[in-house]
Formats: structure tokens, sequence, C-alpha cells
């Protein structure tokens, strides 16, 4: 068994990375590990599962937000011994995958975790949405946010969309800054969609030359998109594994994230 640690470059973070690795019997390896420890907050833990998809991950949180994060800095020795024993739990979370088409026909894919956006934040973006193939309106506005049920928890619940029950197998589609008025219409609410469901937005062609101002999000990464022809976005088959001690129940996450005060 191969392990590595992924962590915030802060000292707490640091002191925990060393203790873990004086303390834990597998060999240390960066570059094909069986298992993870994010040592952070949840940028950390997304960073983590960017970078290792295919291994358990494991999240220490010492950050602000610990969503994802199934251990406490007080759990530590708990978190060694789960590991030195193989005794721990695994849930496995969906994943969005993405995949963009140029207008030369370059396909460039990715996923995530949380959340795929994409968005123009200096000028209006149109785009036809469509889903199944089927169209459902013309979008005009800031841009569209498309999440896990995870993710519905992070920039989604800023936008207004529905928190989802992690039991129920489903995308959010949700709006960032519609326009609404005479001229224009979208369709507003946030829509929860099948897992089923196969979402695609197609750039209008006139404005391919505009869309240098175009962004792509896919978690934590970001990045500008020339010549975007169409975006396809749907539940991958591939799941992340998390690990914890107990099982964890969805709404004391809920409650530890959003209603608990740390002070």
């Amino acid at each position: 068994m191969k392990y590595c640690i992924l962590s915030r470059d802060f000292e707490e973070s640091n002191k925990i990375k060393e203790y873990i690795k004086l303390n834990l019997k597998h060999e240390y390896n960066n570059n094909n590990p069986d298992i993870v420890i994010a040592i952070g907050g949840d940028g950390t833990i997304i960073k983590a599962a960017h970078e290792y998809p295919k291994a358990i991950l494991f999240g220490i949180h010492t950050g602000h937000l610990g969503f994802y994060a199934n251990y406490l800095v007080n759990d530590v020795d708990l978190l060694i011994n789960d590991i030195n024993t193989n005794n721990y739990n695994i849930e496995e979370y969906s994943l969005l995958q993405a995949e963009f088409v140029s207008k030369n026909g370059t396909v460039t894919n990715d996923f995530a975790l949380n959340e795929v956006t994409i968005s123009s934040p200096l000028r209006t973006l149109t785009l036809d949405v469509y889903i199944d193939d089927h169209f459902l309106e013309k979008y005009r506005g800031t841009g569209l946010c498309i999440s896990t049920p995870s993710g519905s928890t992070a920039y989604n619940k800023s936008l207004h969309g529905a928190i989802v029950d992690n039991l129920v197998n489903v995308i959010q589609l949700t709006e960032i800054a519609g326009i609404n008025s005479n001229a224009y219409r979208t369709i507003s609410s946030p829509m929860v969609l099948s897992d089923k469901r196969r979402i695609k937005l197609e750039v209008e062609a006139k404005t391919y030359q505009e869309t240098s101002d175009l962004f792509i999000t896919a978690d934590h990464v970001s990045y500008p998109v020339k010549e975007l022809k169409t975006l396809y976005i749907f539940l991958s088959d591939k799941k992340l594994k998390m690990a914890s001690h107990d099982k964890k129940n969805f709404m004391d996450r809920i409650t530890r994230t959003f209603l608990v005060s740390k002070e």
C-alpha cells in the first residue's frame, strides 16, 4: 500500500504531515499512491481529488471549510490507526464530466467534484441550452453553473440553487445573473435533472471572435477558452472515493458547515 500527503503550507498542517509520515507503516509515494491524505480545507481536498482521482482520499480539516473532511485535527491518531489496520469506510462521490469542442473540432475533457461553470464576466454571454439534444432556451446573462449533489452546497448554493441530498444522484443547472426583460427570457429557476440527462451548451457562431472573454471552470481550475463551439456536461461513470472512520450523515455535514458557529 502506497500513500502520499497533500497539505496547505501552514505550520499546523505541516506538523500533522510530518507526524503522519513518522507513524504510518506504508510506503510514501507521490507518483502512484493508493491513498492520499489531504490536510487543509475543502480546497485542499478538491485539489487532491484532481491530482489523484483514482486514490482513496482521507481529509483532515484544518482550514476554513470542512464539508468534505471526515477527520478533525484531534482525529489524527485515529486516521493513522484506520490506515494501518485497513479499517475505514468508503463513500463514493459523483463526478461531472465536461467535454468542450472548439470551432476547429479540438476536444478537451475535464471533470469536477463540485461544479463546472461557463461565464463571460466582461460581456453578455449568449448560449443555446439543450437537454438531451432537446432545445430548452436561448440563455443570456453572465453564465451557468452545473453542479453535483455534493457540489450543490458550494458555488451553486451562493447562486440560490437547491441543496441536494447526496442520496439523490442528479445534476443541477443554475443561472449566474440571467437577463430577464421584455426582450429576453430565461427559465430563471435552478433545474434539477436526472443523472441520465446530458446538458449541451452551444455558443452562437457570431460570437466566436468574442470568446476570448469566455471562461470555463472545473472546480478550482479556471482557464479562458477561445472559439468554443459546444460544451457537453453529464455525470461521469467514475466515482471519487473518500474514507472515514464512521459513515458520515449528510445532514450532520450540512449542520456542521452552515449552521454551527465556530465562535
